[in-house]
């Protein structure tokens, strides 16, 4: 079985719980080790995910993916939030940004700026806006090389 066909029936397991516990599937990980492998799974909701939604979402799912009998190696399960510095590439990430800060790094510059910081305040299938310095921005989603939440300290 492929890695994608198995990324495939995990996925199916892990939605089907996540909705039961009320959180959002992000993204799931496989990666194939020497001795082990390691399937991420990736969780969010708007009051942010702790310990304890990471062992129920693990409990949860485990027994259903032991059962499927499609990982041929021993596996680590890693549940976890998707974290602030991960990058944001769907429109289910921009959703889930809306109105916070975001650092947009471009792959040429717009307006002379490779890299610009601002609040997401829309976004389609094409583009995002930006409020960067009082400045509304669209810029193409294609010309974005990496966009991140802004952490500030």
């Amino acid at each position: 079985m492929s890695k994608k066909e198995i990324v495939g029936k995990i996925k199916e397991i892990a939605l089907k719980h996540a909705n039961i516990l009320g959180y959002e599937l992000v993204d799931i990980e496989y990666k194939a080790g020497k001795k082990h492998d390691l399937l991420s799974i990736f969780i969010y909701r708007e009051e942010g995910i702790d310990l304890d939604d990471c062992s129920k979402m693990s409990r949860a799912i485990d027994e259903d993916i032991e059962n499927l009998d499609i990982i041929e190696n021993s596996y680590y399960l890693e549940v976890s939030s998707p974290g602030l510095d991960r990058p944001l590439k769907t429109q289910d990430d921009y959703r889930r940004n809306m109105g916070k800060d975001v650092t947009i790094k471009l792959y040429a510059p717009i307006y002379g700026k490779k890299q610009i910081e601002g609040s997401l305040l829309n976004y389609d299938k094409e583009n995002v806006e930006i409020e960067s310095e009082s400045n509304i921005i669209n810029i193409p989603i294609k010309t974005i090389a990496n966009m991140v939440q802004t952490i500030k300290f």
